[in-house]
């Protein structure tokens, strides 16, 4: 696929609420009342200069479960995942010469058809977009919209992982967006407890005596010792580990996963873990059980949200519940250093909510805006997607381990 595929196009002349794209200062003028520049970045030098401005909105204006759309995270993302033939569209919103909005979207050519989507597939687990908290963000967000539509022509809009407090969430109901699928998020909200024992008492007697037991049959191996790693090669070697479990775990069970199938979710969290210098709070906890990995989890944190992305255990410690021992000593140890919101991530699973004490709705949103865009919506992604979704979960293991390998997704 080369970039002629995409049908993007310079309007003959821009919306009223657009300005032409230059950076102003206007000394003794309230910020308020300056004019708003909009503008769509289309590559990654444009992505690479827009790195301290954005740190600085994220700064203000960022969320710990909006991690996924701080430039770090996505520059790291860029590394491993933007391929030549990919369009960058960030729409950005400047008032004077301070970034006040960006919108990081990504062009992909879908089933004959362009398509824009948030920057951070597969790996990032919400989407949304940064806005400053000023008096006219309705206004701003829509103004965006309108220069997004008025520089690029594209079939469909796919904006997935949406929390319902997300920042974009308004802006998606004025539009006609319609939700295509829905999660749950789990998480627990530590700073509702005042130590891990109150936390520990709101757990079910059953729950509470199963740990236990299964932490007395892994001491009887030997001893156990917990490692945290990030900033270092030891991180990467361990994240490294943890993705070959998790393979093993996938292969056993025979579950397709498109993330999974693609080695460069490998080299990206490496990179994330171990990288100093653009760091997004993604470290790596090992339990290890007489000097053996038993369990490892790869974290994220941001702004006193710590979201726990992958969990992988080693099957040879299948029953003996490696995995509930590390999560209790890694809730403990989030309390203990003040973190506000321990998240599980979509989708809800039965071993979460033994442990969270609410959930976040996340949805796929989309949008048509061609003729053909609104064919692909109303027959394959409405109708078709997730029944094929759930058809392939339903199929024999030695079935579900041939498409695997065959590398079969579902777009």
């Amino acid at each position: 696929m080369t970039a002629a595929a995409f049908t993007f196009a310079e309007p003959a002349s821009l919306p009223p609420t657009s300005e032409p794209s230059m950076r102003v200062r206007a000394a003794g003028v309230s910020p308020d009342v300056l004019p708003i520049t909009y503008d769509v970045i289309g590559g990654r030098a444009g992505f690479d200069a827009l790195e301290a401005d954005w740190n600085a909105l994220f700064d203000r204006a960022g969320r710990g479960e909006q991690v996924f759309v701080s430039f770090n995270w996505l520059w790291h993302w860029a590394n491993h995942y933007l391929g030549a033939d990919d369009r960058l569209s960030i729409v950005t919103a400047y008032r004077g010469d301070r970034l006040i909005l960006v919108w990081p979207l990504v062009a992909e050519r879908v089933a004959g058809l362009t398509q824009l989507a948030f920057m951070g597939a597969p790996v990032s687990q919400y989407g949304d977009l940064l806005v400053d908290d000023v008096a006219d963000k309705s206004a701003v967000l829509q103004g965006a919209w309108a220069h997004l539509t008025a520089r690029r022509k594209f079939d469909l809009v796919r904006l997935t992982k949406v929390r319902d407090d997300a920042q974009i969430v308004p802006l998606l109901g004025s539009l006609g967006f319609v939700a295509t699928a829905t999660e749950e998020a789990p998480s627990i909200s530590l700073a509702a407890y005042a130590d891990p024992s109150a936390f520990e008492d709101r757990l079910s007697n059953k729950h509470r005596k199963n740990r236990r037991r299964q932490l007395r049959r892994i001491e009887e191996r030997g001893p156990l010792h917990f490692r945290r790693l990030s900033g270092n090669a030891a991180a990467r070697d361990a994240v490294r580990l943890a993705m070959t479990l998790k393979r093993a775990w996938l292969n056993e069970k025979s579950l397709v996963s498109r993330a999974f199938k693609d080695e460069r979710i490998d080299a990206f969290f490496m990179d994330a873990v171990a990288s100093r210098d653009r760091a997004c709070g993604v470290e790596i906890s090992v339990l290890e059980t007489n000097g053996e990995c038993g369990d490892a989890n790869i974290s994220v944190t941001c702004k006193g949200r710590r979201a726990v992305h992958i969990l992988a255990y080693n099957l040879k410690f299948d029953r003996l519940g490696v995995g509930n021992c590390h999560l209790e000593h890694a809730i403990a140890v989030a309390h203990g250093e003040g973190i506000q919101a321990y998240d599980f991530l979509a989708p809800r699973h039965a071993y979460k909510m033994e442990w969270a004490d609410g959930t976040c709705f996340v949805r796929d949103h989309a949008l048509a805006i061609s003729p053909l865009g609104r064919l692909y919506l109303d027959l394959y992604v409405a109708r078709l997607r997730e029944g094929l979704k759930r058809g392939i979960s339903r199929l024999p293991p030695q079935l579900r381990r041939l498409i695997s390998g065959t590398h079969t997704t579902i777009p």
